[in-house]
């Protein structure tokens, strides 16, 4: 019956769910649903059955669809067979459920009252929705697959429109993440297109956050390096890293990212000396933040598994980096391998800590001797990585914060053993001495790279 509200489990419709319970079954949906196995199917949409001039819309492009999602909750459509199964799998298989009741037609109530306790749910519950949304968006883009990021982004930006109005400083995230997918998937018209929307809305939110003009600036800048204009580039991620130092600190893992695409801007300009030094950088911040969560344990919970993927992904770059211009058995290598094991040993991942761990070992016994301090720290958690091995799975992969995973407060797993045995400092590795010099050409920076490495403060808006 059409008009009815649409059940979102047992017991539960549009009107009785309240908004903490709204967001309890959204964080839920993001953990894999919320008890109820979905089933759906693609087909082709009869638009002989549809009123004249009313065919509906794709959900992700605007253009007249071809194609229906059908899921027990609701039915969407889309332009496109592709379109409709990367919105499956990219979003609606999570919050189906959730999105049934928020667009059936609203039923007959009775008194202005339950209107009113109909209208704040359904408010709080895309509020909770946008959340989620977002989240699952960003665990894509950090994946590589920005195809099923854009359904995540689309919806949260739907959302916010809904719920903040057009204009709203909230539209700006989705704005970025449907940027970042089209970077990812080098459409960059698309992607120049999203973020030029994002910057006319913080130039119309003149209070807008440090941590969003952050963003904004990372984006651009990361376009700009993808069409080769690294100067442009540089000078976008200069005020990345001041508007993040603004808002969390020079050396927090979240300017780090910023520093990561400056070095690869400064290694596509072939200024190598100057794109391992921020290289550097991120390892440095990223040591020194898995040396602090070992002492305050209560910090994991401020870190998403996104960040932790990206941090990562970044690692893993700057690792191959290392090797292919110092070599596989360099010391500044071996610190990219011990640094890469401990956040994997951090994440969960125990195998393929030991394999970067032990790789590190070789390295610092072969350069620094066996009697090093710097050997014996890593010796140290070789050891005990050793030692613990048989007590996990190959393949393991726990989330931090899990049942005597690292990061857990008061862990009496053998990793929260490992994990107490880091040293407070790593000696940092001499990465720059034995890289000959580029050609003096290119030793010599332009005019507009020495402005763009200037970190004056600035307004964080594009003019």
């Amino acid at each position: 019956a059409a008009g009815l509200p649409t059940p979102l489990g047992p017991g539960l419709t549009a009107l009785s769910v309240g908004p903490t319970l709204a967001r309890g079954l959204a964080t839920r949906a993001a953990a894999g649903g919320v008890g109820v196995t979905m089933s759906y199917k693609i087909e082709p949409l009869n638009t002989l059955a549809c009123p004249k001039g009313k065919i509906p819309r794709c959900e992700l492009t605007g253009e007249p669809a071809n194609f229906e999602l059908v899921t027990e909750y609701l039915t969407l459509y889309y332009a496109t067979e592709e379109h409709a199964q990367a919105a499956w799998d990219g979003i609606v298989n999570k919050i189906a459920m959730l999105l049934g009741p928020l667009r059936a037609p609203a039923g007959l109530v009775g008194s202005e009252e339950d209107r009113s306790k109909r209208e704040y749910t359904i408010h709080m519950s895309k509020r909770a929705l946008i959340d989620l949304c977002q989240q699952e968006a960003s665990k894509f883009l950090v994946a590589g697959r920005g195809e099923l990021a854009i359904p995540g982004a689309v919806q949260a930006l739907a959302f916010c429109k809904d719920v903040y109005g057009e204009g709203a400083i909230q539209m700006v995230p989705p704005y970025l993440l449907l940027a970042e997918a089209n970077l990812d998937l080098r459409r960059l018209q698309q992607a120049e297109e999203f973020l030029s929307l994002a910057n006319w809305t913080v130039l119309k939110n003149p209070d807008c956050s440090s941590a969003i003009r952050s963003q904004l600036h990372r984006n651009f800048g990361k376009l700009y390096s993808a069409q080769e204009r690294f100067a442009d580039a540089l000078r976008e991620l200069s005020k990345d890293v001041y508007h993040s130092a603004l808002e969390v600190g020079p050396e927090h893992i979240d300017t780090s990212v910023g520093y990561f695409h400056m070095g690869n801007a400064f290694y596509g300009q072939q200024r190598i000396e100057n794109a391992l030094a921020m290289f550097d950088k991120v390892v440095e911040i990223w040591y020194k933040f898995l040396s602090s969560v070992r002492a305050e344990p209560e910090r994991v919970e401020d870190f998403s598994e996104a960040q932790l993927n990206e941090g990562l992904d970044m690692l893993n770059r700057i690792l191959e980096m290392r090797a292919k211009l110092l070599g596989q058995g360099h010391i500044a290598t071996g610190e990219a391998n011990y640094t890469v094991g401990l956040l994997l040993l951090f994440m969960g991942k125990h195998q393929d800590a030991l394999k970067q761990v032990q790789a590190a070992h070789d390295v610092y016994e072969n350069h620094l001797g066996p009697e090093h301090s710097s050997t014996s720290d890593v010796a140290e958690v070789l050891r005990q990585l050793q030692s613990s091995s048989v007590m996990f799975a190959e393949g393991d992969g726990g989330k931090p914060g899990e049942d005597g995973l690292p990061g857990t407060a008061g862990s009496a797993g053998p990793f929260g053993s490992i994990l107490s045995s880091f040293p407070d400092n790593l000696p940092r590795a001499q990465t720059q001495s034995p890289i000959p010099l580029p050609p003096k050409s290119r030793q010599v920076a332009t005019a507009e790279s020495d402005d763009a490495m200037r970190m004056s403060p600035v307004d964080g808006v594009r003019r």
